[in-house]
């Protein structure tokens, strides 16, 4: 690409990156002012540090994912943005771990993951009941999926809601993703994600653990048996997608 029609490719997307990140920063302080009523200790300074890093994370994901797929920012859309402003608060729980008390706000963490899970049934809803689907909103849409794992994990682990190697979980697509990006590094074949009937349902599995782990009501002893029956099928499926792009199988 030369100068010019670089350029000329940022001049489109910086308009749409700013509307995302201030639609995504405004939902985020929206967020953080409820939080901030309801919660008598208040959000701590490394709280809102590590919601500040996701939130950067995101934007860059906007600009980036923005830079490749230029289409116009859809309804759909915005409800990605709302579910990657639930994750950014989310992941503060990481640092502060859950609200003290046995009230409403305990079950902070868990609300927001559901609302970043949840969302994710109804934007690719929308996008093609307004007939509105695009490459930018379907690969924010996969990145999100990623972080709401991520982050919904990291939060159960650090809470001891689930067990540490449940973290392999919510690390699986980066994994997978550097996995590919070597093997094409080191000029080694990689093969286009084949169909997989278990991929979905066995993601759907993956975040219902994660929010019963967040849930405050279900015993430890009973969401690490929950943690292993979902994690042994979940990264079984992983690395038959891995054999599958590395040509090692037949999909």
């Amino acid at each position: 690409m030369t100068d010019d029609s670089t350029l000329a490719v940022r001049r489109r997307t910086l308009p749409q990156w700013g509307r995302l990140t201030a639609g995504n920063a405004a939902t985020i302080a929206l967020a953080l002012v409820v939080l901030e009523i309801g919660w008598t200790a208040g959000p701590s300074a490394g709280f809102l540090t590590a919601v500040g890093l996701v939130a950067v994370l995101e934007s860059t994901l906007f600009l980036v994912v923005g830079e490749r797929r230029h289409h116009p920012v859809t309804l759909a859309t915005w409800v990605t943005v709302v579910r990657g402003a639930a994750v950014a608060v989310l992941a503060g729980f990481v640092v502060a771990g859950p609200p003290a008390g046995t009230g409403i706000v305990s079950w902070v963490p868990a609300a927001l993951f559901a609302v970043a899970a949840a969302l994710d049934a109804i934007d690719g809803v929308l996008a093609r009941a307004t007939d509105s689907v695009t490459d930018l909103g379907a690969r924010l849409d996969v990145e999100i999926d990623a972080l709401v794992v991520l982050v919904g994990t990291i939060v159960a682990v650090v809470d001891g809601a689930l067990p540490s190697v449940f973290l392999a979980v919510g690390a699986a697509r980066y994994l997978f993703v550097a996995g590919q990006w070597w093997r094409t590094h080191r000029g080694r074949p990689v093969s286009a994600l084949p169909p997989n009937r278990f991929r979905r349902p066995l993601g759907a599995l993956a975040m219902l653990a994660i929010w019963l782990a967040l849930v405050p009501v279900l015993a430890e002893t009973v969401m690490r048996a929950v943690a292993i029956a979902v994690a042994v099928p979940f990264l079984a499926n992983f690395c038959w997608d891995w054999l599958a792009v590395s040509e090692r199988i037949e999909p």
